[in-house]
C-alpha cells in the first residue's frame, strides 16, 4: 500500500479563509500502516506581500510566541511560487488531512483560487483530523501531545498530527499497541 494521506498544518495570520499565511508544513502518511513517512514539505512565506488579511491581534500574539515557532514570521517564500512547488510535491489522488474541517485546508484553496491555480486535490478527499480525535475521545478518553517539537511549527505539528491519526485509527479499530 502506497501511502497517499497527507497532513498539512498552516501557521497563518488570522482565522478567515483570506488569512495570510506565514508557513506551510506537510507529511505524507499512511493510518491504515500506521506509517509516517519522511517526505515532507516545509515553506517560511513573505506573509506580509500576500495581499491577504492580517489580523493584529493575530499578529500580537505570534510576536510574544515560542522564539524557534516565531521564526517563521522572517520567511521570504512567496506564496504562488509555494502553492505550485506544493501542488507538484503532492502524492497523485492524494487525501489530505487539517487540523479542523475548514481551517487548513480552506485557506490554501482560497489561496490556490486567488492566484489562478487549480486546487490538487479533490473535494472527496479531504479530510478532518478533529473528527477522529472527538471519535477517540468518546470512545477512549482523552489523547495528549507526547512528542518532541516546535508547539506552532508547521511542519513539526504536520508530523505529530499525522502520527496521532495513526495511532488512534489503529486504536479505534481494536489493534492496540
Amino acid at each position: 500500500m502506497k501511502p497517499n494521506h497527507v497532513m498539512i498544518d498552516l501557521e497563518t495570520m488570522g482565522t478567515t479563509p483570506a488569512s495570510a499565511i506565514v508557513s506551510i508544513g506537510a507529511v505524507v502518511f499512511e493510518p491504515r500502516a500506521n506509517l509516517v513517512t519522511r517526505k515532507t514539505f516545509y515553506a517560511e512565506l513573505d506573509w506580509v506581500e500576500q495581499g491577504r488579511r492580517i489580523c493584529p491581534a493575530t499578529q500580537t500574539w505570534w510576536e510574544s510566541g515560542n522564539p524557534i515557532a516565531k521564526a517563521a514570521l522572517n520567511g521570504l517564500d512567496d506564496l504562488k511560487v509555494t502553492l505550485e512547488e506544493l501542488a507538484v510535491w503532492l502524492p497523485r489522488d492524494c487525501k489530505v488531512w487539517g487540523n479542523g474541517a475548514t481551517f487548513d485546508i480552506g485557506i490554501l484553496e482560497n489561496g490556490y483560487r486567488q492566484h489562478g491555480i487549480d486546487i490538487p486535490w479533490k473535494f472527496w478527499n479531504i479530510r478532518d483530523c478533529r473528527t477522529v480525535k472527538d471519535m477517540y475521545e468518546s470512545s477512549r478518553g482523552g489523547f495528549s501531545r507526547k512528542t518532541g517539537g516546535v508547539l506552532h511549527h508547521a511542519l513539526d505539528d504536520a508530523i505529530f498530527q499525522a502520527q496521532y491519526i495513526c495511532d488512534m485509527w489503529k486504536a479505534l479499530l481494536g489493534e492496540q499497541k
